[in-house]
C-alpha cells in the first residue's frame, strides 16, 4: 500500500514540476492538482495492461490537458482596453493555459498512441460543449444542468476508463467528481464566496418556474443535497461490490465520503 501511495505522490510532484514555468508564476497562479482524478487515473490505468511509465505519462499529460482547461477557463470574456492593468495577466493567464496544451501534446507524442490522444481530444471536445451550454444556461431543468457539470467534471477519466475497457470506473468517477464539485461549491457558498454553479442554478428556476431569488437558494442547497446523497448511495453500492478488486481507491474514497459534514449523516439514514 505504501509503494502506491509514494508512486501516486511521486506523480503529482512531477506534474507540480512541469506546470511550473518560471516567469508565468511570478503573474498567475499554478492551477491546483486534482487529488481525485491522479487517483481514479492511477487506478484504472494500473488495472490495465499498460507499462508503469506509460501510465505515469498518460496521468501527467491528461492532469496537464486539465490544468489547461481550468486556466483557461480564467480568462474573463469582458472586453477591455489594451492599456488596461489587467490586460497583462489576463495575457499571460491564456498563455499559460497554452503553455500547459503544449506540454500535453509534447508527452502524447513520446508516448505515440494515436487513438489515446483521439479520445482525449473527443473529451476535449465535449466538455468546451457542456462549458458553454453551461455559461448560457441552455439547460431547462436542474438535472441537466448538474448532468452537465458532472461531464466537465469527469469527461477526461471517462474517456480513459472506457479507452482501456474499465466500464466499473466510468459512473464511479462521474459520481465521485461529481460530489467533489458539488461540495467545493456549497462550502464557498456558504462562506459567503460567490459560486457560479448555484447561481446557474438560480437562473434556471427562475425562468422555468418563476422563483424568487432567496426562494431559488434555499432550494439550490436542498437539491445539492439531495443530489450529493444520490451520489453516495452509488458509491456506498460500488464499495460493497468492488472492495477486493479496489481496495486502496475504496479506502481514500471512505475517507473522503466520511467528511461531507451533515449530508453523510442523513445518507445513512436515507439508506
Amino acid at each position: 500500500m505504501k509503494d502506491i501511495y509514494d508512486e501516486i505522490k511521486q506523480i503529482k510532484a512531477d506534474i507540480d514540476e512541469r506546470a511550473k514555468h518560471p516567469y508565468l508564476i511570478k503573474f498567475i497562479d499554478v492551477p491546483v492538482i486534482d487529488e481525485q482524478k491522479v487517483l481514479l487515473l492511477y487506478c484504472i490505468l494500473s488495472e490495465s495492461k499498460i507499462s508503469s511509465d506509460k501510465i505515469k505519462q498518460l496521468i501527467i499529460a491528461t492532469m496537464l490537458i486539465q490544468m489547461a482547461l481550468d486556466t483557461h477557463e480564467l480568462v474573463g470574456i469582458n472586453r477591455i482596453e489594451e492599456d488596461h492593468p489587467y490586460m497583462k495577466q489576463r495575457q499571460l493567464t491564456v498563455l499559460g493555459g497554452d503553455y500547459y496544451s503544449g506540454l500535453y501534446y509534447y508527452l502524447l507524442a513520446l508516448i505515440d498512441d494515436i487513438p489515446m490522444l483521439q479520445a482525449l481530444s473527443i473529451a476535449i471536445k465535449e466538455i468546451n460543449e457542456y462549458k458553454v451550454a453551461v455559461y448560457q444556461r441552455d439547460q431547462n431543468n436542474i438535472g441537466d444542468f448538474i448532468e452537465s457539470v458532472a461531464m466537465i467534471e469527469s469527461l477526461l477519466v471517462q474517456k480513459i476508463a472506457q479507452y482501456v475497457g474499465n466500464k466499473d470506473m466510468v459512473e464511479l468517477s462521474k459520481q465521485l467528481l461529481l460530489i467533489n464539485k458539488l461540495n467545493n461549491e456549497k462550502s464557498s457558498y456558504l462562506s459567503g464566496g460567490y459560486s457560479a454553479f448555484f447561481d446557474g442554478i438560480y437562473t434556471i428556476q427562475e425562468r422555468t418556474r418563476g422563483l424568487s431569488k432567496n426562494i431559488a437558494r434555499k432550494q439550490a442547497l436542498i437539491l445539492v443535497d439531495n443530489q450529493i446523497i444520490t451520489s453516495i448511495h452509488y458509491i456506498e453500492s460500488f464499495l460493497q461490490n468492488h472492495s477486493g478488486t479496489y481496495r486502496f481507491l475504496c479506502e481514500k474514497i471512505r475517507s473522503f465520503i466520511t467528511n461531507i459534514d451533515i449530508v453523510m449523516e442523513k445518507a445513512v439514514k436515507e439508506g
